[in-house]
Formats: structure tokens, sequence, C-alpha cells
């Protein structure tokens, strides 16, 4: 076996890895990494071994991964294989064994660096698998990934194994694709806390359901109630909307630009015939129109749920969730009744959790507005965090009530 290659590392990385940070990202030391090595030894400022990393060369962002900083690691390249299946192993008998999850037929078998398998997702949608990756390295893996899933649940044909390239980049996003026929499309339902969902793979980036938002979606129940008027924006395919209707809520209005999700979303609602779809509104627009329009409908609201893209644009600029803020919380503030509360969401790393809340409670000062934080929402259940690792806990949200 070819020799590691062994590097230094930039003394941020050094610092990073030491805190317990898995990635070693774009610089001046990991572009000079040798181009065509599958592992990296990363090297402190010392020149001692520190680190074993999974090399990604072709990464926009990020270049390695820490595999492990248990030394000796050639042991751990001879074997890796086995390493792989035993870190596979843990973590999907970890969700096995979890009662909680069993009221979901969708849930993560595997969350990336949390589980010790960094930029491995793999997602369980009822009776198929969907395997995502966010590195490329894991390319020559996927027969070794698909027969370990495989061999603990062997019911799952390979038809019903799915890969994806997932990322911030054009480049990575890509289409869920089948193990067995690269042109197969497919759908069917899924159910979650007793609800039924519309699921398609292979026809688009997102599959229908925002899995790591189901134990956020169980948390919430506890503001909903049959007095409840509810107002859903950017609701995608409906699914807060739905487990709203669920809960007995009064009345609930669902908001978002696409064509293709309000209808997403119809269908969603027609496969729960015990809901009651006269209680139910849609609306086909953005979320600002939409405030607009409500209020001056002179509609009231008691429960908000805002969760917008991380940034959208308009066809001539971008804007990012967190400068939207500002115009969408004084416009939701207008038609949400006194003792009600707003949900606000915040999906990217790039803004740390005190610092959404802190930039929330400095634009509710500027509105001169007064709300009480009732609860902090973030990952939890299947999608476990890892300590020094903040890329990793991206979900923000704040339960805010009116007073």
């Amino acid at each position: 076996m070819n020799k590691i290659p062994e590097c230094l590392i930039h003394p941020i990385s050094i610092k990073l890895i030491r805190s317990g940070h898995p990635w070693i990202t774009a610089d001046n030391f990991s572009n000079r990494f040798p181009k065509t090595s599958e592992f990296v030894i990363a090297m402190d400022d010392r020149k001692r071994p520190m680190a074993l990393l999974i090399h990604d060369p072709n990464h926009k962002n990020v270049k390695a991964r820490v595999w492990t900083t248990k030394y000796p690691f050639e042991p751990e390249t001879q074997h890796f294989t086995a390493g792989l299946q035993a870190r596979l192993d843990l973590a999907i008998e970890k969700r096995i064994q979890d009662v909680t999850l069993k009221e979901r037929e969708n849930f993560y078998l595997v969350f990336g660096e949390a589980d010790q398998l960094p930029g491995l997702f793999i997602l369980k949608l009822q009776n198929r698998i969907l395997i995502q990756f966010f590195t490329s390295f894991w390319n020559k893996y996927k027969s070794i990934i698909q027969t370990t899933v495989q061999e603990i649940f062997p019911d799952i044909k390979d038809e019903n194994i799915w890969f994806q390239m997932r990322g911030e980049t054009r480049e990575l996003q890509k289409l869920p694709i089948n193990a067995a026929d690269s042109g197969r499309r497919d759908e069917f339902h899924i159910q979650e806390f007793g609800l039924q969902y519309l699921i398609r793979l292979g026809s688009s980036y997102d599959h229908g359901l925002y899995t790591d938002m189901s134990s956020v979606r169980f948390t919430l129940k506890n503001f909903i109630n049959p007095e409840t008027k509810v107002l859903n924006l950017y609701c995608y395919t409906g699914a807060f909307s739905l487990w709203a209707m669920k809960l007995g809520a009064k009345q609930v209005t669902s908001v978002d630009l696409s064509p293709k999700y309000i209808e997403w979303l119809q269908q969603n609602l027609g496969l729960n015939p015990e809901l009651n779809s006269a209680q139910h509104e849609a609306l086909t627009m953005s979320a600002e129109e939409a405030l607009v329009k409500l209020r001056a409908d002179e509609k009231k609201f008691d429960f908000i749920i805002c969760d917008p893209p991380s940034s959208s644009s308009d066809g001539e600029k971008r804007t990012s969730a967190i400068k939207s803020y500002k115009d969408l919380i004084s416009k939701m503030d207008k038609i949400l009744n006194p003792k009600g509360h707003m949900v606000i969401f915040l999906n990217t790393h790039q803004v740390s959790g005190p610092k959404y809340e802190k930039t929330i409670q400095d634009i509710l000062g500027e509105l001169k507005l007064n709300y009480k934080l009732s609860l902090r929402l973030t990952l939890g259940q299947d999608c476990p965090t890892l300590k020094g690792f903040p890329e990793g806990n991206y979900l923000k949200g704040l339960v805010l009530e009116k007073l």
C-alpha cells in the first residue's frame, strides 16, 4: 500500500480539529494536498500527526474531512472498509432502537459528521433508502454502503436504493438516482404522525418532505388547539399545515410562491380524507404579498410559521432570510393576535444561534414590538449535532409570544 501523504494544515485548522471540528476548508495549505491521494494525514505546526483525513480535492469549499484523530492511522486506512461498516452499523442500530421514531416512516439512519461518517447521510423513506453524499469521496464506496444497509434491511431491494449528490454548489446538486435503473421515477406515500405524504424520487432535487424538521413539527403540537388559526408561510408541500389540521386547528392558511408545491400540498391533503379541507386555504404568492393581502382582508392568526429559504432571488437580486426578517416580522405582527405565537426559522450554518437570536431581538426593539421568547428549536432525535461543529447545527427556530 502506498504511504499516506503527510501534510501541514493551517494553524486555524489545527485549532478547530482540536476543538472537535471535522472539516478542512480551502486555504493555502489544503490546496497543496496531493490531488490523487484518497487519504491525507494532517500534521500540526510541529509536524506531529494529528488526524487522518478523507480527501475531496474537487469540492469547492471542504477539501477534507476528519475520519479519526486516534493514532496510529495506517491501520485505519488498511481496514477502512471494515471501519466504515462498523460505523454504519452503529449509527443505524441507534435509530432502530429509538422508540420515538416508530411514529414516522421517514427518519435518518445516518446523519453525517455527528455519526462519525463525514459527508454521508442516509434516509429511510418507508421501504426506500436515500443515500446522500456531500463529498465525492464516497462514490468509491457506494457498493459497500449499499450492501451494508441491505444486510441490516434484507427486505430492501436494489430498485428501492437511491443515491444523491448534495451540496451548496450546482455541481453537487443532483437528482436522486436509482441504484438499479438510473432513469427510474418513483412516487409513493409515507406516514408521519398518522398523516400520509406524497414522496417523489428521481424527478426533483427535493423529494417532498423535510425529515430534519420532523421532530420540530412534533414539538410544536403543544401550541395548537381547536381555537387556533394557523398561517404557514413558505409552506413547501404543507407538512406543517397538515399537522396543524390534524391537531384540530380551527383554520389553516398555506402560502408558497411555487404552484408546483401548492399543487403537491393539495395532493397531500387529498391523501388524508379525515382532514377537513374546508378549513384550509392555499395562496400561491410570495410571503410578503400574502401578508399584505391577509391584512387587507382583515384576517388574524394565532400561530404563524415562517421558514424562508436561507437565500432567495426575485430575478434581480438575492436576499438572505436573516435580512428579510425585519420586513416579515413587521408584517406578521400586524395580523397576529395578542398572546399569539410566531415561529421563525433560519436554515444556515453561516449565522450562529446566539447571533440569530440577537438579530431578532434587535429587530423587535427597532420595531418597538413586545414579544417574549417562549422556546428555542433545534435539530433533534434522528438528527444529532456535534460539539465544536456549528455547520452541522444549521437549523435554528424561535417561538415568539406576542405580549
